[in-house]
């Protein structure tokens, strides 16, 4: 992911600060904080969806094999 360190979020914070004003940077850190969670929340929702489709993927496929072992006798 990001590799992001103290000195380099103080620098973006001290930008913000003379950029925005300390008036408003209140109000853009909490809307930067709800669109943060929005994405997370979208990420794991995401991630939650391709793992539970390799679950189904590979539950399917025990399941395919199971039935073939049970329909096909032994040929020795």
């Amino acid at each position: 992911m990001l590799d992001v360190a103290w000195p380099e979020l103080l620098v973006v914070g001290a930008v913000a600060l003379v950029a925005i004003g300390p008036k408003d940077l209140p109000k853009v850190l909490h809307t930067l904080g709800t669109w943060t969670a929005k994405a997370r929340r979208a990420f794991l929702a995401i991630q939650h969806d391709i793992e539970r489709l390799g679950y189904e993927a590979e539950k399917a496929e025990r399941k395919k094999t199971a039935d073939n072992k049970t329909k096909s006798p032994d040929t020795e």
